[in-house]
């Protein structure tokens, strides 16, 4: 009976499977889009989806094991730097930032007091408070919730790259291959857990729409722009924004300009979509003003745009152009790095990317291809500093501020279109003529070879580690690690060297051959659909090649650092503020930004930009010397006079590493051991001002560069006296240092919250309060309930008079920036949606005009 039941479903069951194949072959050529969305998702679960698996997350946090004070801990599955050590950033500063942010909802936090003696939050160029890929981290399981983001990043480039290429008459199979080279290129795949990427997801959206509203000006086609270039704007990467809209003025005056031609019309009919352009422009920034007002205050304040304004733009070097063939060439920070930093080498787009992009302009030089040749040139002179361009161009406003290397975003988009073309160009009914199809192959050869030969010029082919550089590419051996401190040997650079030209050759192999078999004649050539499908699989799979393990899926529990000794100790100290010493010989103890999740309030910090005076002060005394495009913040000496400029942020104690404590102890006077043992060494400062205290005399200066003098001039005390820019009635004037501290009083803090801070004061005369906390617009103060004028005393601290007697003073933050910013956002928002609703009706009408009657 089993037998015959099962003989007779046979047949029934041998053509159900056929029948849904083909019913699922039909809806995907009717709705090509579901289909590539449906591709582009299981693509983007395939890269990054390991971060959902139980007790896994998509982190490189597992770095911070690496650093003081829980190196000496470290746990036996976490090696050398971690996973991947470039991904320190994400884990020193954007996931706190992001922990913290989701400890404040459902407030918006307006201020971070735990870095840099405070400074605005939301107003900073990297927090991204309102991006739409921030809020999976607000409501998900936050371990969890970065995997989500890097796959909806992924999903939104690659599909958006889809849809420019579908507008730009691309078929499915060009279209589907442009969004997977944008997406899943190596430069996207390693900014991923930064906020350049929550700007670069837009770019393909933005172009698509400004190609929309030039072929049909009208409020719907302004809405969708409007709110993609607001998205952008919220993604928390200014410099990324300020490229895309560069790109987006000059893809509209390209596209529009065509269509001009094309359709034989005067200059006037630009007219509408310029209209309609800087409507949607206007629109756009008004819905990310909630962030954008507060970030263009921050930025007037700061000293970062004078200062980037008149430094020299920085290229990268022009030896990663290799990249585009080799990307492992200088090794990869997951195996064996020979050179840092991945992301200056995330040229990579996938050996038959390139085939494809030389077919697409042997076969056809059109408009659009040499326009998209002649652009992708222009950034490439930008990242790499070629004159007269890189010279012109970084002079420029803007230009001038930015790092422009990371216009490499647009090349990569550039070859994604053209191959996209290029394949649509292989699988065109019309055949090639012999002298074309000669010249496609011997593109395409030379393409496969020229790896080779670089390598046999430059001399850095090993034919001798041959056997083990094929191991390392295809068996994914890691290569023999050299003793710490110790540069690799010229065998292991071999190997590396091998193993890359050896991960290129089989694939570009392969794509050479697709080709020449799609170009054979007759019937033997390979079929559209199965050219296609192959093409984009093994672009796919080249890319993955590339990007594998640069996003690691590390356990949970390496993922958040531990409460050690050494950090006990410093909550035991709160609100007073810590630094950890940095040196060229050793990196930051307790990174900058991380103590955020511990509570702790750290004078350092990383964030862009920073405030004019706080930033005067760090360079002058605490970390001199370092340049214009980096931020010192992050680093702090123990020298007498970096000491003395702490104590006016009440830096109460140093940390270092404890093998640093013992060959570079602090040479400032005062400090004393106040913590030692495996994790770290605590010197304590007890010369540090307290967070809030009293002084009754002061001493006025004539502007703000003399008041920095006067507070790090030697022997300054801030307890005796306060440094002033104008004098405050009734506080005695004073024209040397006192001897001592005043006995003007008492203060305390009853409460230090973010946006306000309560202080209880008694003064024996009329004082002067003086918070250690930097002074910033939007910083109010009232005592026992009524307003009084907060000043800026000792350079950037904020203080107020008091008069005789028992008060209770509060600090608050109520930035005016942030009240214009939600109002003009909240009046676009309804603007865009009341275009969009228009636009909609006036389609429909417009549609139900056109049907027969």
């Amino acid at each position: 009976m089993q037998s015959a039941t099962t003989t007779a479903a046979g047949p029934e069951h041998a053509g159900a499977a056929p029948a849904a194949a083909a019913r699922l072959r039909r809806f995907w050529r009717r709705h090509p889009a579901w289909a590539a969305a449906a591709i582009f998702a299981v693509l983007s679960v395939l890269l990054v989806g390991q971060g959902l698996l139980p007790g896994r997350t998509l982190s490189g946090s597992d770095t911070v094991l690496s650093a003081t004070p829980w190196a000496s801990a470290r746990p036996a599955d976490v090696h050398g730097l971690g996973t991947n050590f470039e991904l320190a950033d994400p884990a020193y500063v954007f996931e706190p930032f992001l922990q913290y942010t989701r400890s404040q909802l459902p407030s918006a936090p307006l201020w971070n007091p735990y870095v840099m003696a405070g400074r605005p939050l939301l107003a900073d160029g990297q927090s991204a408070v309102f991006s739409p890929f921030s809020v999976p981290s607000y409501v998900l399981p936050f371990w969890k919730s970065l995997a989500v983001v890097a796959m909806l990043k992924l999903f939104l480039a690659a599909f958006g790259a889809f849809v420019l290429a579908r507008m730009l008459g691309m078929r499915f199979g060009g279209a589907l291959l442009s969004g997977v080279v944008f997406a899943f290129g190596t430069f996207f795949v390693v900014w991923l857990a930064w906020p350049l990427t929550s700007v670069y997801a837009f770019i393909p959206w933005t172009l698509a729409l400004i190609e929309l509203v030039v072929r049909r000006p009208g409020p719907l086609a302004g809405a969708g722009l409007a709110a993609v270039l607001g998205l952008q704007f919220l993604g928390g990467h200014p410099e990324s924004s300020f490229h895309l809209v560069f790109v987006a003025c000059v893809w509209f005056v390209f596209r529009a300009l065509l269509a001009r031609r094309r359709s034989g019309l005067g200059y006037s009919s630009l007219i509408r979509p310029a209209v309609v352009l800087a409507a949607a422009g206007v629109a756009g920034a008004g819905l990310a003003a909630i962030a954008l007002a507060p970030f263009l205050e921050f930025v007037l304040h700061s000293g970062d745009l004078a200062r980037r304004a008149h430094t020299a733009a920085g290229y990268w070097p022009r030896k990663y152009l290799g990249a585009l063939f080799l990307h492992d060439y200088w090794g990869r920070p997951t195996q064996l790095d020979l050179q840092a930093f991945m992301q200056v080498r995330g040229w990579y787009a996938g050996a038959a990317t390139l085939m494809l992009a030389a077919v697409a302009l042997i076969r056809r030089r059109s408009a659009e291809r040499i326009a998209i040749v002649v652009f992708a040139a222009f950034c490439v002179c930008m990242i790499i500093g070629i004159p007269p361009v890189f010279g012109f161009v970084s002079g420029l406003p803007g230009f001038s501020a930015t790092h422009n290397e990371r216009l490499l975003i647009y090349v990569l988009l550039s070859l994604g279109l053209l191959a996209g073309w290029g394949l649509d160009d292989l699988c065109a009914a019309r055949p090639l003529a012999t002298i074309s199809r000669r010249t496609v192959l011997g593109a395409c050869a030379a393409i496969v070879l020229i790896p080779v030969a670089w390598l046999v010029i430059a001399g850095t082919l090993d034919l001798g580690e041959l056997w083990r550089g094929l191991r390392i590419a295809w068996g994914f051996e890691h290569p023999p690690l050299p003793a710490p401190g110790a540069a690799p040997s010229g065998a292991v650079v071999g190997m590396v060297r091998d193993s890359s030209l050896l991960i290129w050759l089989p694939l570009a192999g392969l794509a050479f051959a697709l080709i020449w078999l799609r170009l054979r004649p007759g019937s033997s050539a390979l079929g559209v659909s199965a050219f296609v499908a192959s093409m984009v699989l093994l672009v796919a799979l080249d890319l993955f090649r590339a990007n594998m393990g640069f996003n690691p899926a590390i356990p949970v529990r390496n993922a958040t650092p531990p409460v050690t000794g050494a950090i006990r100790y410093l909550q035991s100290r709160r609100p007073q503020r810590f630094i950890g010493v940095s040196t060229a010989q050793f990196s930051q103890p307790l990174p900058s930004d991380l103590a955020m999740n511990f509570g702790l309030y750290d004078a350092r910090g990383y964030d862009f930009p920073v405030e004019k005076r706080f930033d005067a002060l760090w360079r002058r005394s605490v970390a001199p010397g370092v340049g214009d495009f980096t931020q010192p913040e992050e680093f702090a000496a123990a020298t007498p006079a970096a000491v003395q400029a702490l104590d006016l942020l009440s830096v109460s104690d140093l940390v270092l590493g404890p093998v640093q404590a013992s060959k570079l102890p602090p040479t400032a006077p005062g400090l004393r051991v106040a913590y030692r043992g495996p994790d770290a060494v605590v010197y304590a400062n007890d010369r540090a001002l307290p967070r809030v205290f009293l002084v009754d005399r002061q001493r006025t200066v004539g502007s703000d560069a003399a008041a920095l003098a006067a507070v790090t001039a030697p022997g300054f005390d801030g307890r005796g006296v306060a440094v002033t820019e104008r004098p405050l009635a009734g506080v005695p004037q004073t024209g040397g240092v006192p001897a001592g501290p005043s006995a003007a009083g008492s203060a305390s803090l009853r409460s230090d919250g973010a946006e306000r801070v309560v202080i209880d004061a008694t003064a024996a005369r009329r004082s002067l309060l003086v918070l250690t906390d930097t002074s910033y617009p939007g910083w109010s103060v009232s005592v026992d309930g009524h307003q009084a004028s907060l000043e800026r005393v000792d350079y950037l601290l904020r203080g107020v008079v008091v008069a005789p007697g028992r008060h209770t003073v509060v600090f608050s933050y109520s930035p005016a920036s942030f009240r214009i910013g939600w109002i003009l956002s909240l009046i676009s928002l309804l603007a865009i949606l009341a275009a969009a609703v228009v636009g909609r009706r006036a389609r429909r009408r417009g549609r139900g005009s056109a049907s027969p009657a």
